[in-house]
């Protein structure tokens, strides 16, 4: 993957003669399709935010995912966002003046995202270059992505699976929590014919909990990983259950926008990159190219979005482990038409 410093476009270094930039957001609820249940809590909908950045003739738009756990809320996004017209974006006329800006405040990484992602947007539809373009990567248009299956009892599992018809996706992604989860991986493996992806959201409280749910599974060649076992805060209690545990373990809660460093080598396995942590496509990458060098699989992950953010997640896809970008699939009603699904795999659409 290149650095957007080596590439040579007037959008992206130099600026551009165009009209008077109008920056707007607004709040998107999204219902769906079934209750969504994880370790730490359960919704039946969820509200985004849409960033647009448009002229007279074009407009570029990006999401805002924003995540309670990692200190986010409405308020701070339209507070954040507030913040960001104050310091004149309407004069911001490149990427490099975009990132000026922003790394000037303090704003929740979503929030950093979606502006980014819109002017992004925006300068595809301008130039008539695609984002993959625009960032010197190799295109992607299809891969296949995990679908997750939120906490539920045993017994409404098999229903689960056959009414959305998910033995036509290669894995899945079971969400755990304290109640009889060896019994619900029995359960999927029962009514699933393929892979299956542990997903704690920090639910146990010490490495011996995990290392003796682990060894309780029959067929643990089945499981692909586990991901944040443990709560992000346990530091060393993380260093012991890497040396003690016979399953990949992936980060997600533990990381957020930080720098990929010996710290998540000596702890994980792996890590799980989404733009709505990292705050931008640049930061994502690095993070990316970091963790191949230090010898860490790399999943691609989302929050509950729509497919204008899910296909931006599929620009810095390309080499990823294990890819889980089935946010756009829980709503009931996509707002964006950028993606199509087909036997488990994401199709993209459009100039994105």
């Amino acid at each position: 993957m290149s650095s957007i410093n080596n590439q040579k476009n007037m959008f992206l270094d130099d600026g551009f003669n165009g009209f008077s930039l109008i920056w707007k957001i607004n709040k998107l609820k999204l219902d769906l399709k079934f209750p969504w249940k994880i370790a730490r809590g359960e919704c039946s909908e969820k509200t985004n935010f849409i960033v647009e950045l448009g002229d007279e003739k074009f407009k570029g738009k990006g999401e805002v995912a924003f995540n309670k756990r990692y200190d986010e809320s409405e308020d701070k996004i339209q507070v954040g966002f507030e913040a960001f017209l104050k310091s004149k974006p309407s004069e911001i006329d490149s990427v490099k003046k975009l990132y000026h800006c922003l790394d000037n405040l303090e704003i929740p990484s979503s929030l950093r995202f979606g502006i980014e992602s819109a002017f992004y947007d925006y300068i595809s539809r301008v130039s008539g270059k695609n984002v993959f373009e625009l960032l010197g990567i190799n295109s992607i248009r299809t891969l296949p992505t995990s679908f997750s299956i939120p906490i539920m009892k045993v017994e409404e599992i098999s229903k689960f699976v056959k009414k959305y018809q998910l033995n036509r996706f290669k894995f899945l992604k079971l969400k755990i929590g304290e109640e009889e989860s060896e019994e619900k991986i029995k359960e999927l493996m029962r009514n699933f014919e393929g892979q299956i992806r542990l997903d704690a959201n920090e639910s146990f409280n010490n490495p011996d909990e995990v290392i003796k749910f682990v060894e309780s599974i029959d067929e643990i060649d089945r499981i692909q990983f586990i991901e944040q076992p443990l709560p992000a805060h346990l530091h060393d209690d993380a260093l012991y259950l890497k040396k003690n545990l016979n399953l990949e373990i992936i980060a997600d809660e533990s990381l957020t926008d930080q720098e990929i460093t010996d710290y998540y080598k000596n702890r994980f396995d792996g890590i799980n990159v989404k733009l709505m942590k990292s705050g931008g496509y640049l930061k994502a990458i690095k993070q990316i190219n970091d963790s191949k060098k230090l010898g860490l699989k790399v999943m691609v992950g989302c929050m509950i979005e729509t497919s204008l953010s899910i296909s931006a997640a599929m620009v810095i896809a390309k080499g990823a482990d294990y890819i889980d970008l089935d946010g756009c699939l829980l709503i009931k009603e996509d707002p964006f038409s950028f993606l199509g699904e087909e036997n488990g795999r994401l199709i993209k659409a459009g100039l994105q």
